[in-house]
């Protein structure tokens, strides 16, 4: 979970470049419906992060199929938007999990319900399928006003460490435990926030069985550093040295930078343990 910068677009051209590019009936129904959408595009932008509360406005159902299939049917200046939003290097990786590609626009107010924001820069969020599909059209915890997700463009992410790992050796195997710990200071809603994100995208299991898809391509270089001399410490120093990086350019609650973190100060892993990562050749 991360955040990201907006794309640096016009909103206002957008939708007036799109309306233009449909067939008429559409075009008509978009055109009529423009003052209110763009008054909605204001009252998003004035209320973020906490859009969850927005009420959608009253278009006519006609209007409403004709917004959201100004998404659905592709333009060329929708399809260029989609490309605009997705090929910065910076979202390669998907903002939600810091895990997959970002393959998909996740509309984070669900366009069945607000189709007033189905071409929204704004409302646009760069993501993978698997959170896309998992985060769906659910916005707020049940009987709260607590959104269930983080806003990638808009939620700041706190710089003090939430997430922890615990990695531990049982036999000849790994086991990887993520979960998030409230730090000391840090308000409750802020914590609810993160850990409804956390557990509705399934982060500790996905971060778990990534974390041991990636260890096992780290198994050569660990093995040299341990080398003959079976030197622990220098296993421990190469580890220390990864998760160093990863917490320089991800910040401190980086997946990766916590499992790296985690297993520099695991001794039994360090002193031979991590042959439980050695990837065994497929016989076929």
């Amino acid at each position: 979970m991360r955040s990201i910068p907006l794309l640096n677009v016009d909103p206002i051209a957008v939708f007036n470049d799109i309306a233009t590019a449909k067939h008429p009936p559409r075009r008509a129904r978009m055109r009529a419906a423009r003052a209110e959408v763009l008054v909605a595009y204001q009252r998003y932008e004035d209320a973020v992060p906490e859009v969850g509360a927005l009420v959608a406005i009253g278009l006519t159902d006609a209007q409403k199929e004709a917004m959201q299939h100004a998404y659905a049917v592709e333009t060329l200046p929708m399809t260029e938007l989609r490309g605009n939003l997705l090929k910065r290097i910076i979202v390669a990786r998907c903002p939600f999990c810091g895990l997959s590609e970002s393959s998909t626009l996740d509309h984070y107010l669900p366009k069945e319900k607000y189709p007033e924001f189905s071409i929204f820069p704004r409302n646009l969020v760069p993501s993978c399928g698997v959170c896309n599909t998992r985060k769906k059209d659910r916005i707020l915890e049940d009987g709260t006003d607590v959104r269930m997700f983080l806003h990638p463009c808009f939620d700041a992410i706190p710089d003090v460490e939430f997430l922890t790992v615990r990695t531990r050796l049982e036999g000849d195997s790994l086991v990887l435990s993520y979960r998030l710990t409230r730090p000391d200071g840090m308000a409750t809603r802020t914590f609810m926030h993160l850990r409804s994100h956390f557990d509705k995208l399934d982060l500790a299991d996905r971060y778990r069985r990534m974390g041991l898809e990636h260890l096992g391509g780290q198994y050569p270089a660990l093995r040299r550093a341990y080398g003959a001399a079976e030197d622990a410490v220098r296993v421990a120093e190469k580890l220390s040295e990864v998760a160093q990086d990863f917490e320089e350019v991800s910040g401190p609650n980086n997946w990766l930078a916590k499992l790296y973190r985690a297993l520099t100060g695991n001794e039994a892993f360090c002193d031979g343990g991590f042959e439980a990562i050695r990837v065994q050749p497929q016989v076929y």
